[in-house]
């Protein structure tokens, strides 16, 4: 259910990013079989709504910038542009692959600064290549995969990369659930 809340969240824009932390802080709790109900969702989103707004203001910016140059140089065909395309394309995936570690990392740690915890996730992503680029791309397909089947999996696609994106750090982070 709290899936399905995550999803409607989506749809309203302003309650996204703070569903979206909410539902990695719900994920955590469920790691450490405790058990949640939608008080936690609730205490969660609203506890952590401005700096969930911080990191989703970062969003916006950082693909609408990079949307812009896709969609402005689309029909250019010179050869400098068509690299600069490439490199906004492996900008995009770097920027997916270190936000996957954001809401995890800034649950786990106690400086919850957003400079902090983004440089935290570039970390991770840099020190883990394999990993990130595994964890990046199985999260990419199932997102596609999502979208493609509708409701079929979009109402599990939040929790399940939220549950998986705190297991993925605390394996890196070398730690194991709270008991």
């Amino acid at each position: 259910m709290l899936n399905l809340v995550w999803l409607l969240a989506q749809a309203t824009v302003v309650l996204g990013p703070p569903a979206t932390a909410a539902l990695v802080a719900v994920a955590a709790q469920v790691a450490d079989d405790e058990l949640v109900d939608f008080g936690d969702f609730w205490r969660a989103l609203t506890a952590n709504f401005g700096r969930a707004w911080l990191w989703g203001a970062a969003q916006l910016v950082v693909y609408g910038v990079l949307g812009f140059n896709f969609v402005a140089y689309a029909k250019t065909t010179d050869w400098p542009i068509l690299a600069l395309r490439y490199a906004w394309g492996l900008l995009a995936l770097g920027w997916f692959a270190v936000n996957l570690y954001y809401w995890p990392l800034n649950h786990a740690q106690t400086d919850k600064r957003f400079t902090t915890t983004l440089g935290n996730a570039a970390k991770m992503a840099l020190l883990n290549p394999g990993a990130t680029i595994v964890y990046a791309l199985l999260a990419l397909v199932l997102i596609v995969s999502s979208t493609l089947s509708g409701l079929l999996l979009g109402t599990v696609l939040g929790a399940w990369l939220a549950l998986w994106g705190v297991l993925v750090v605390r394996q890196l982070l070398g730690r194991q659930p709270r008991r």
